[in-house]
């Protein structure tokens, strides 16, 4: 972006001035028309990265600012909003034993490798690399470059794109929910959290966290079969009121189990971690 606007200030200064310097009039001419065309796409260019960018703009600026050639900790996500008789549906995470809600991260597609190679994107160095974790959208990527990875995950270009994957995996295919009842599923979209950059004091760098909530749209058979859930929770799963999430875990004086900060966003869009 910054490199944009001082070329777009080169070209104005040229086109207002640089003609009084050449003196050989169509050499003239055709150099402000040539002025005047890269003064249009460069427009276009930071139009298009406003939009792609949005409400996120000024934090790539700061990142871009503060933490150039630093790495910055990305984590995206999708999680799923599964509620239920007053109470929300969590699981047991893989990497840190808390419950959170169902969804995982995204995963890129090999056809990004070439970007994320030229953006000098690297993979989660406090998650280990194994069938389970690979090529998911849990990256580093320096400060300067924050805002074409964002751009990137925003064109939806080489990425999953559907959130059915962890839903089957973490429900459907340890047995907890059947695959007569969820061969597929429905779900809205229903927010964002709000995007930020902070230090993770357990990871000791810089981090941006993105959530995408939904909300599984339940058919009949399936609203029935989450029902018959309800009394047979166990450690893998858990059914959490909102009081007990706020809480993160504890309830009436004891805590049973820990619940993950960023649970609270299934019912906060707002929500920060502290």
């Amino acid at each position: 972006m910054i490199k944009y606007v001082t070329a777009l200030g080169i070209l104005i200064a040229f086109k207002i001035w640089g003609g009084s310097f050449i003196p050989h009039e169509p050499t003239s001419d055709l150099l402000s028309d040539l002025a005047i065309g890269g003064i249009g796409g460069i427009i276009g260019m930071v139009i298009k990265t406003y939009l792609d960018l949005k409400d996120k703009l000024w934090v790539c600026l700061f990142a871009r600012m503060r933490y150039p050639n630093t790495y910055i900790r990305v984590s995206v996500a999708y999680l799923f909003k599964i509620y239920v008789d007053g109470k929300y549906l969590l699981v047991k995470g893989r990497n840190i034993d808390q419950l959170q809600p169902v969804g995982g991260v995204y995963k890129c597609l090999p056809e990004s490798s070439m970007l994320f190679n030229q953006l000098d994107i690297l993979d989660d160095k406090e998650i280990p690399i194994c069938d389970t974790s690979r090529h998911d959208l849990r990256i580093r990527v320096m400060g300067k470059n924050l805002h074409k990875f964002i751009s990137w995950f925003e064109s939806k270009q080489d990425r999953e794109i559907s959130n059915w994957r962890e839903f089957c995996e973490e429900l459907v295919q340890p047995g907890y929910l059947s695959r007569e009842n969820f061969p597929h599923i429905n779900y809205r979209y229903l927010h964002q959290n709000p995007f930020y950059l902070h230090w993770s004091t357990y990871y000791q760098c810089p981090e941006i966290l993105i959530h995408e909530v939904y909300e599984l749209i339940p058919t009949e058979k399936q609203q029935q079969e989450l029902k018959s859930l309800l009394p047979t929770a166990n450690s893998n799963y858990q059914w959490v009121d909102e009081d007990t999430i706020k809480r993160l875990g504890r309830a009436n004086g004891a805590k049973p189990f820990a619940v993950a900060e960023h649970t609270n966003t299934l019912f906060n869009k707002d929500f920060k971690l502290n």
